[in-house]
């Protein structure tokens, strides 16, 4: 039977780092036979069609409650981004064996859920500075195995008892980045006015720790000997709280902004162009449209054209206070330049000749609020290392050169990226669980063995009473081994027995499902869900009479909060009145996708907008449009 491997993180045709990482590997995972892929793909709508060639869900909610919820809640949205308001339903939908989230390592708010101990679970997260996140701690101990993308991230963590961290780096699809021959890349040069120019490159994402005033600075030390030099920023370039105003600071170093170039794309065409910013918008070449925009992540250039830009530069440069990988690197050195990197975080992995770069010295100083180590970017460094490879003789470029992609290949390569994951999940393999999501009553009748030491006693009771299987670095374990010390074992069983009782009669009291009030087939059953208010509920009233003359074979059940029944249940075409919980407005919960059956032929959401989210569909088993006047 096959390995069903769940994977969280940007979706894979999303123009992100972890958006290439997910495309490279998962389309390597999916040509293999014992594994089931299924991507979760945080920032998509959930039941969006994502037409990718193995099975896909959006992880972000469609649930209406939910999403007015996380309106005006910027940590609750950010945690909804990173799918942590759907992962619960998609995981009863799929049932993988094993979970794999590839992102950063505050998104990892599913790690408290039931499943979460019963799944073998992989975290492969970017760090990019130091000290550690505490949560990396906290939760290396909790999971199967616990990835980092940057040796630095490996080294620092494991300095820690009890820690077993290892490297694997974001995939790079090496067949997608390559020398051009030399014919092409002139070809390419020249239709980018670029033939006479010593071109200096930067690919990366608009944002602060990106350091883009150092390479303005830079650069401007380095055209003063350098008449000749461009610099190209193949980033977007409209401005925002978290980005650099990059024609802010060509104004301000007294640049020329005619030599310091952008990459337009046409959003009509898709054609890019190589050219000083005038703004976005602008009129395309090609099509004629106005709608030549800088990049973006949602618009980016293709694989094959990113190439081409590569291909176009002389030297490339990567300055950045810090860094989970950097894909553009790499790119880069596969494309046949020598990079020059900032030697700090994962900067390390790619700035030395024996890696095919060259170190940027750095300054340090202290992030605000975070108080992270970041680096400054020395503008001298940048300067001086851009001459040594405008000077470098031809020998010494190649070994460089000759360097890089031997490390690319050892390091970096897509199929030995993809071969280290897969040896993680054939270890791991199928799951025994059952997939059972009820709630157990707690054991408030275990006691632990006296015998132990205190901190594997408390480990003991916890998972005999609570089925927690806790580790030393956990909370409530330190917690627990204060009490210990201060009031003594017996204070300790007492408090958690109390807690225990006390759990298990709240869920009693909430073990009522609504499933429980359901008759018959599901085929038998509409439901009608309008939560509130008075105003809406009774506006039902008319659509009720309509929906029994378009089914009048059918249940109607209709969902709604307990204070609104005596509005409506009197009305003859209702069979059934349900209390409104929490999921209840989620659409595909209610009739079913994939692999969960659902619970009604049909379920109307009359106070939710169909332009807005999915529910207009139905499974297609609708028969009319029905109105909410007789």
């Amino acid at each position: 039977m096959k390995i069903k491997v769940l994977f969280i993180s940007n979706f894979s045709k999303a123009v992100t780092g972890f958006g290439k990482n997910m495309k490279n590997i998962l389309s390597e995972l999916h040509k293999d036979e014992r594994f089931e892929i299924v991507e979760a793909a945080n920032g998509v709508r959930f039941g969006a069609d994502l037409r990718t060639p193995w099975k896909s869900h959006g992880t972000y909610p469609n649930n209406y409650s939910v999403l007015s919820q996380i309106e005006n809640d910027p940590f609750k949205k950010r945690l909804a981004e990173y799918g942590n308001s759907t992962i619960d339903d998609i995981i009863k939908i799929e049932r993988p064996d094993i979970v794999v989230g590839i992102e950063d390592i505050w998104a990892f708010d599913w790690a408290s859920r039931k499943w979460f101990d019963k799944l073998s679970t992989i975290i492969w997260t970017t760090l990019d500075s130091v000290p550690i996140l505490e949560v990396a701690y906290d939760l290396a101990p909790k999971v199967d195995k616990f990835l980092v993308w940057a040796s630095f991230a490996e080294k620092e963590m494991n300095k820690r008892k009890g820690m077993n961290v290892e490297t694997l780096h974001g995939a790079i699809d090496l067949s997608s980045f390559y020398p051009l021959l030399p014919a092409e890349r002139e070809r390419l040069r020249k239709r980018h006015n670029l033939t006479d120019s010593f071109l200096i490159g930067f690919v990366f994402k608009n944002q602060l720790r990106k350091s883009v005033p150092n390479l303005l600075e830079g650069f401007k030390k380095f055209k003063q000997n350098n008449p000749n030099a461009k610099l190209l920023l193949h980033t977007d370039w409209e401005p925002s709280e978290a980005s650099w105003n990059i024609q802010k600071y060509i104004l301000e170093k007294e640049l020329n902004p005619k030599d310091i170039l952008t990459t337009y794309i046409c959003s009509n065409c898709k054609d890019y162009f190589i050219q000083p910013y005038f703004g976005e918008k602008a009129k395309c070449k090609s099509c004629g449209s106005n709608t030549l925009v800088t990049k973006s992540g949602i618009l980016g250039v293709s694989e094959k054209d990113l190439n081409e830009i590569y291909n176009v530069m002389d030297v490339y440069c990567h300055p950045f206070t810090s860094g989970g990988q950097e894909l553009p690197v790499q790119e880069a050195k596969a494309a046949g330049l020598i990079t020059l990197v900032t030697n700090y975080s994962c900067g390390s992995d790619s700035c030395f000749e024996e890696q095919g770069g060259l170190p940027l010295d750095w300054v340090e100083y202290r992030e605000p609020f975070t108080q992270f180590i970041k680096a400054t970017t020395c503008p001298d460094s940048i300067n001086l290392n851009l001459q040594k490879v405008k000077d470098m003789p031809k020998e010494e470029k190649e070994r460089i050169l000759e360097n890089g992609r031997k490390h690319l290949a050892e390091n970096f390569c897509l199929l030995k990226i993809v071969d280290k994951l897969k040896d993680h999940l054939l270890k791991l393999g199928k799951t025994d669980w059952d997939f059972d999501f009820t709630d157990k009553f707690y054991n408030h009748e275990y006691v632990p063995h006296d015998s132990l030491n205190d901190l594997n006693w408390l480990l003991d009771l916890y998972k005999g009473m609570f089925y927690k299987n806790f580790t030393i670095n956990d909370l409530e374990i330190k917690e627990g081994l204060e009490l210990i010390f201060k009031e003594g074992r017996g204070r300790v069983l007492e408090y958690l027995v109390s807690a225990a009782k006390h759990k298990n009669a709240e869920k009693e009291a909430g073990s009522v499902h609504f499933k429980d009030f359901l008759d018959g087939e599901k085929s038998n059953r509409i439901a009608v869900v309008i939560p509130e208010s008075a105003g809406d509920v009774l506006m039902v009233n008319a659509l009720l009479t309509n929906l029994k003359k378009t089914y009048p074979d059918k249940q109607i059940y209709v969902i709604t909060k307990k204070e609104f029944f005596p509005l409506i249940d009197a009305h003859p075409a209702i069979y059934k009145m349900i209390n409104y919980q929490d999921g209840l407005d989620n659409l595909l919960f209610l009739e079913g996708q994939g692999e969960h059956e659902g619970f009604f032929e049909c379920a109307f959401l009359p106070f939710v907008g169909t332009q807005r989210f999915l529910n207009y569909m139905h499974n297609g088993k609708d028969k009319i449009q029905f109105s909410l006047y007789e």
